[in-house]
C-alpha cells in the first residue's frame, strides 16, 4: 500500500471513529416519584441530588424506598432525603473507556502516520519501516488511551433521572 492510500484510509478510519464515538444513546425517561426509580438504581451509583433550598449532595446510592433515598454522601456520613425534598437527581457515569478507546484510536493512528509518513534514508543501519510501524503505533496508542482515560474520568456524564413534578429541567 503506498503514502497516498494509506494516508486517506487512515483519515477516514479515523472520521468513521469520531463519528461513531460521538453518537450518543438516548437519555432515559426522567421519572417524576421515587417509586418510579426502583428498578433503575444499583447499590454504589454516583448521585447528585439538588434539594428544594438549593443544597446539592454528591454521593452514591444506598437505598431506595417510596418515599425516601438513602445516599452515602462524599463526607462519608449516610443521608436520607424524603421525596418532598428532592427537586432533582442525576446520575453521573464514568465516560473513561469510552474516551481512553477514543484516545488509543488517536495514538495509534497518529504512530501509523508518524512512521509511514517519515522518508525512508535507504540505508542499511537501523531497522526497516515495516518492521517499527506497528510496535510504535501501538505504544502511540497506549498512550493515548492513558490520556483519554483521565479525561474520561475528569468529565463524568450527568444523566437527569429524576424530577420533581411540575419542575423543569433547566429551573432550579
Amino acid at each position: 500500500m503506498n503514502r497516498t492510500a494509506l494516508l486517506t484510509t487512515t483519515i477516514a478510519g479515523c472520521f468513521v471513529f469520531i463519528a461513531l464515538g460521538s453518537a450518543t444513546v438516548a437519555n432515559a425517561q426522567v421519572v417524576s416519584s421515587f417509586r418510579d426509580l426502583q428498578g433503575s438504581l444499583n447499590g454504589g451509583e454516583r448521585l447528585t441530588i439538588t434539594e428544594q433550598s438549593g443544597v446539592i449532595t454528591k454521593g452514591r446510592f444506598v437505598a431506595l424506598a417510596d418515599q425516601s433515598l438513602r445516599v452515602m454522601a462524599e463526607s462519608r456520613r449516610l443521608v436520607d432525603f424524603s421525596d418532598a425534598s428532592v427537586v432533582r437527581i442525576d446520575h453521573l457515569r464514568s465516560r473513561r473507556g469510552k474516551w481512553a478507546l477514543l484516545g488509543f484510536v488517536g495514538g495509534f493512528v497518529g504512530g501509523l502516520l508518524a512512521v509511514a509518513l517519515t522518508p525512508d534514508s535507504g540505508s542499511c543501519c537501523g531497522p526497516s519501516k515495516g518492521s517499527v510501524i506497528l510496535p510504535l503505533a501501538a505504544i502511540f496508542g497506549g498512550i493515548g488511551a492513558g490520556i483519554g482515560a483521565g479525561v474520561g474520568a475528569m468529565r463524568p456524564e450527568h444523566r437527569l433521572i429524576y424530577l420533581a413534578p411540575g419542575r423543569q429541567a433547566g429551573v432550579p
